[in-house]
């Protein structure tokens, strides 16, 4: 039997194989030598499960409901072929994987796919007070800074222009983790890092995050209530499928919007952005 751990948003992960796991290279900096007792357990089994009702149909993934629990069917190319497999979770932080048996003869998984895209991770993280944000973040003078709207609208060239300008460092390209612990919140990268290539495995106390809009002039303001919350709600991985994550997922995310300083960026990609941004920052405004 083979083991591996990994370690996300201070986050433990065990993962329980009979056959060797060939990890990317980007989820590489999240590994750990085994620790502490895991927070998220992972075993993979052999074998498929019986169908159930269908919930959600899509190219790269399904859902289906078979006696009150969900069960995620999502195929991986393994023996030359596209073949199914099935997470279940079987109690709070512990899942099982069902491989197809005739995978597990060549010995290895998951040598052309990412293992995190199969373990519902989005659901794990959720379990211990944590989300994923579309967003690229630095680190400026301790803090992270999240720059958050959807693809195309510049969260990387804000994240360069920090370190080209600021000297902040560039923490993660593309999903962020947030998490509260103690009454904080902190931001961490992940190994999902986009066209960046960044996958840093660190943190920072979340100062502020910032709601891009490209605009021709530049323009800052601080956001609350709905303006606030709309924007993360709409930047995070939600199973909307799940009533109980629907659920928790909303309560997460409206505290952090209440309790994190959130502004909207109307921006030209220049350094002057970056100042105004810093100047708010600096000020409290």
């Amino acid at each position: 039997m083979f083991y591996y751990y990994i370690n996300i948003a201070d986050i433990s992960i065990e993962i329980e194989s009979p056959v060797s796991i060939v990890f990317q290279e980007k989820i590489l900096p999240f590994c750990r030598k085994k620790g502490n007792s895991p927070d998220l357990t992972y075993k993979i089994l052999s074998g498929r499960v019986e169908n159930g009702e269908s919930v959600v149909s899509k190219a790269e993934y399904s859902i289906e409901k078979k006696d009150n629990r969900y069960i995620r069917v999502k195929k991986m190319f393994q023996c030359g072929q596209m073949q199914e497999t099935f997470l279940l979770q079987e109690k709070p932080g512990i899942y099982h994987l069902y491989i197809p048996q005739d995978c597990m003869k060549e010995g290895h998984l998951f040598d052309r796919e990412n293992v995190l895209d199969f373990l519902a991770l989005e659901e794990g993280l959720l379990q211990n007070h944590a989300f994923i944000l579309h967003a690229s973040v630095v680190s400026w003078k301790g803090n992270g800074i999240l720059f958050t709207a959807p693809s195309g609208t510049g969260k990387s060239t804000q994240a360069e222009l920090w370190h080209r300008y600021h000297g902040a460092d560039i923490l993660n390209g593309d999903r962020a983790i947030i998490r509260r612990t103690d009454g904080t919140y902190r931001v961490y990268g992940s190994p999902y890092a986009g066209s960046s290539g960044i996958y840093r495995n660190q943190s920072a106390p979340v100062r502020a995050v910032i709601i891009l809009e490209q605009s021709q002039e530049n323009q800052i303001s601080r956001c609350f209530g709905k303006e606030a919350f709309v924007p993360l709600f709409r930047e995070t991985l939600m199973n909307s499928w799940s009533r109980n994550y629907m659920s928790a997922m909303t309560e997460l995310i409206g505290n952090a919007a209440a309790e994190i300083p959130v502004y909207h960026l109307a921006c030209h990609p220049d350094k002057e952005a970056t100042d105004l941004v810093r100047k708010n920052l600096e000020k409290g405004a």
